[in-house]
């Protein structure tokens, strides 16, 4: 740890230095104001490049002005500049000025522009953007404006947004919470659904234009839906021809991915596809696993120790197409597919023994898994637009399909059966065969309608209609010795089937007065759920429920760099498959765990407090958050009496969920070749569930945070640091964590092929991970150790030089209902251990 730090704080020290040496000792200022020639009413956010006259090519400053179309910014030297002004639907304009030692400071007063009274086709506005910006309901993270997005993968890139943390094992939070969707282009995308930090590690962030953070879903967004949304904006830079970007890495550990991306635009007709394919191949991970027990003192104290590792490919891809009939009508059309084939192999050695340590039984258990898992999903936008500037109507289809299932084989070896009379022998049904055909499939159909009513007042509003089904089918066999057969041994409640007819209506409204915009709606939302079982028809029940769920931002624009807002939410939740199939998952005997058919949606309502400061070296962001949830759907671990040997895990509307959390982000650039940035956050949680008489309560805190330099010769350095500090649960703790990594770049080929070597955790082999469950029947403690050091060569390389953006729909289908089937949920152990 000490050479970490030490590390990190030579570079730093070395790094300002040199940022230091290159600062002047003169400081050059000039403003302005830009106004309409024929009103002289001033033209608001107008953008300024400024270069020397000398050079015009090369622009000196580029800068928005606030909203009285004033401006005022520093220049670095003395010297003839020029001074150009852009502004949609005004006729650019151009001045020259010129800053001397005697005049340090020059005003340009009132600059005129005038209006452009010609028909235009397309204009494009070149300023430069700034890395974090805020808006009343999101705040979005510009990829393209980040170095490192030229060479690392989309989920290093997420480490670095403001309100997302990434742990060690790669498990993404938002605002602390598990519950959030990702998206890709607006559209919710089931390749998250499973292992989202696997997918974003095979995701070129070089094909990646910005990430939203969509912290207050309006009315538009589904009742029942998540804290927060993840909006992935993949790159659209097109003309007629195409380009495209290919991409390579390899690692020491065994991991390796390939990922093509091309773009092509021919008349009215735009495509844009990308091609993933990853394999991984981890080695071996030791565990290790105690169970206390306080309620049986034949079956006291159960020991599991033993390794696992898996193997296995990732494919993921998608196909958009875009078509402009004309000016007013326009299509899009998009596939997107994922799935995953991965191996596992465990090896566990078990033991039990009495209160006095001596033995109970043991044995040894070997299991091979083959997890199957993906989604395809097709989707339909048609979007109408009148002269009225504003107004669209969109009208969509999704059709998704994602299968969820696998394979295993266990087995026993050595065992060992002392004297004592047991009711529940773990062995007794193995070796035993396991096959879980699951799969959820969607139609929905959508249409939106949004039209501006007057100057700064937007409405908007829509219906939607949902079929989801479910279904799980799942086949068990185990071999008897006695005959030499196999046989069927498949639960009552192994084959489920659980369908949903959700129907929705919106209403929204925002406007804008001065600095303050209002966005506030209702939805309203029902849903029937009818759940059957094939083989056992008594267990089969269906319910009807409906919510009014009202939301509402105020956000007040302190002036051209500084924002505050304030935004309430209310989200319901739905189980998802893997939080309702009773499939049980006893692949490891003693520790069994299985979803509940019967759970109800969780309600749950936050306040949030944002305050934003962005200027062209300093950006920031702050916020404070307070969330409570009444019906919350918690995992929790019990003991059965009948089977004191047998831990269960599960899901039940048990909990209440308070939550106050607190946030930071920071980016400095004081000069341009050098950045520092830090991403904390520090939450209060406090669980309490009356059912199992259990509460908790705790802070956890962490801490994201590094620095790029950027060398002579197109070489580049970025050094990354995180602390996690222990986290509460429920029933426990995890422990914490924490990671070094560092990278070297360099450009070839006039920047068009970019190498890098990367160097995650060079003073840590290994990575261990601690979970301790506690319960007034027993304790658990669980260590996990991961292989953490790793190099890894990556390549890029891209082709082409187009301009113009493909049009999209401005509005599409955003399914953000379920809890458990998102990017954001748990699989909740059942889905991914056939």
């Amino acid at each position: 740890m000490k050479e970490k730090f030490l590390i990190l704080s030579l570079c730093l020290l070395v790094s300002f230095a040199l940022a230091a040496q290159t600062g002047n000792t003169r400081s050059y200022t000039v403003k302005g104001q830009v106004v309409d020639s024929l009103s002289n009413e001033s033209v608001p956010y107008a953008t300024v490049r400024i270069a020397l006259a000398n050079a015009p090519e090369q622009p000196a400053k580029l800068l928005a002005c606030d909203e009285n179309g004033k401006f005022e910014t520093s220049l670095p030297a003395a010297g003839e500049y020029i001074v150009s002004l852009q502004s949609i639907g005004m006729i650019s304009g151009e001045s020259r000025f010129i800053l001397t030692e005697d005049k340090a400071t020059v005003d340009l007063g009132q600059l005129s522009m005038k209006e452009d009274l010609q028909l235009l086709g397309e204009v494009t506005v070149s300023a430069q953007k700034p890395l974090v910006k805020m808006e009343v309901d999101k705040l979005t993270y510009n990829i393209e404006e980040d170095p490192d997005a030229k060479v690392n993968n989309m989920l290093d890139m997420l480490r670095k947004v403001p309100l997302i943390t990434i742990d060690g094992n790669d498990n993404i939070q938002l605002k602390g919470s598990s519950s959030y969707k990702i998206y890709i282009n607006g559209k919710p995308s089931n390749m998250f659904n499973n292992n989202p930090g696997d997918v974003l590690k095979s995701m070129p962030a070089s094909s990646v234009k910005d990430i939203e953070v969509i912290t207050d879903p309006g009315a538009k967004y589904d009742a029942e839906g998540v804290s927060g949304i993840i909006n992935i904006i993949t790159t659209q830079n097109l003309l007629q021809g195409y380009t495209g970007t290919i991409r390579a890495s390899g690692s020491l550990l065994g991991r390796f991915s390939v990922s093509p991306y091309l773009s092509a635009k021919i008349g009215k007709l735009g495509l844009t596809g990308t091609y993933t394919y990853s394999y991984s191949q981890s080695p071996w991970n030791d565990s290790e696993y105690t169970r206390e027990s306080f309620v049986d003192d034949t079956q006291k104290y159960l020991e599991q120790s033993g390794r696992n590792k898996s193997k296995g490919p990732y494919n993921y891809g998608y196909l958009e197409a875009s078509y402009e009939f004309d000016t007013l009508n326009l299509l899009n059309v998009g596939v997107n597919l994922y799935n995953g084939r991965p191996k596992s192999f465990s090896e566990l050695g078990v033991s039990m023994s009495d209160i006095n340590r001596n033995p109970v039984y043991a044995y040894n258990r070997y299991t091979e898994q083959k997890m199957i898992y993906g989604s395809t999903n097709i989707n339909v936008d048609y979007q109408h637009s009148t002269q009225k500037k504003g107004e669209l109507l969109t009208i969509s289809y999704r059709l998704s399909d994602s299968p969820d299932g696998g394979k295993s084989f266990s087995e026993m070896k050595d065992i060992q059966e002392y004297d004592y009379d047991l009711f529940y022998k773990p062995w007794s049904a193995y070796p035993q065969r396991t096959n879980n055909d699951a799969v959820t499939n969607e139609h929905t159909g959508q249409v939106d309608y949004v039209t501006p009513l007057f100057q700064g007042h937007t409405l908007e509003t829509g219906v939607k209609y949902i079929l989801r089904q479910n279904k799980s089918e799942t086949e068990r066999t185990r071999y008897d010795e006695s005959t030499g057969e196999w046989i069927d041994y498949t639960a009552d409640d192994s084959h489920f089937k659980h369908r949903q007819h959700i129907y929705s209506g919106y209403l929204g409204y925002s406007f804008r007065v001065s600095k303050f915009s209002i966005k506030g709606g209702v939805r309203a939302e029902g849903t029937a759920l009818d759940v059957k079982f094939s083989r056992n028809p008594e267990l089969n029940f269906d319910t009807d429920y409906f919510d009014i769920v009202p939301n509402a931002t105020f956000a007040y624009q302190i002036n051209q760099a500084h924002q505050l807002r304030l935004g309430y939410n209310m989200r319901i939740y739905r189980p998802g498959i893997w939080y309702l199939n009773p499939y049980v998952n006893d692949a490891d005997p003693q520790n069994i765990s299985y979803g509940n058919p019967n759970l109800k949606s969780e309600h749950s309502n936050s306040v949030n407090l944002n305050y934003s400061m962005f200027t062209m070296k300093f950006n920031m962001n702050a916020s404070l958050s307070y969330s409570f949830v009444n019906d919350a759907i918690e995992s929790y671990t019990f003991i059965d009496p009948d089977r004191p040997g047998v831990t269960h895990r599960t899901y039940d509307n048990i909990g209440k969920r308070k939550q106050f959390s607190g946030f930071l982000y920071a980016s400095w650039t004081p000069v341009q070749a050098f950045r520092v940035f830090m991403n904390a956050g520090v939450y209060y949680m406090d669980y309490e569930s009356q059912s199992l008489n259990i509460t908790n309560d705790g802070l956890f805190a962490y801490l994201y945070g590094g620095m790029q330099y950027n060398l002579p010769k197109d070489f580049r350095i970025h050094l990354n640091a995180m602390y996690y500090s222990p986290q509460k649960t429920l029933q426990g703790e995890y422990s914490s964590m924490h990671y070094l990594n560092a990278s070297l770049q360099k450009d070839f080929l006039n920047k068009n092929m970019t190498v890098s070597l990367n160097f995650m955790d060079p003073f840590q082999k290994s990575r261990k991970s601690q979970m301790t469950t506690t319960d007034p029947n027993f304790v658990i403690k669980s260590n996990s150790f991961y292989r953490s050091r790793d190099i890894t060569l990556s390549i890029s390389y891209k082709f082409g030089n187009l301009k113009e953006q493909i049009k999209k729909v401005q509005r599409s289908i955003t399914n953000d209902d379920v809890v458990g089937s998102s990017g954001g949920g748990s699989t909740g152990g059942q889905g991914t251990t056939m």
